[in-house]
């Protein structure tokens, strides 16, 4: 499982915004920050930890934009 340094490197590359690789839209405004969730389909191939694991990062990677954007917006 990528960290966030990592999962910065595979934005990057891809030339993305990890904004729209988890699906979220930007901030407009006072409007509340999209929260994200994540769905996995069961596969006998993804254990029930790596799907938790998948799940973690998808929020840590959220809650690590939303820290990015307040101390942007200062």
């Amino acid at each position: 499982m990528p960290d966030l340094v990592t999962f910065a490197k595979i934005c990057k590359w891809l030339d993305l915004d990890p904004r729209e690789f988890l699906g979220l839209e930007a901030r407009n405004g006072d409007q509340e920050p999209p929260q994200a969730v994540a769905h996995f389909r069961k596969k006998k191939t993804v254990s029930q930890d790596t799907a938790a694991a998948l799940g973690e990062l998808i929020l840590a990677s959220q809650r690590a934009l939303q820290a990015r954007a307040k101390l942007m917006n200062r």
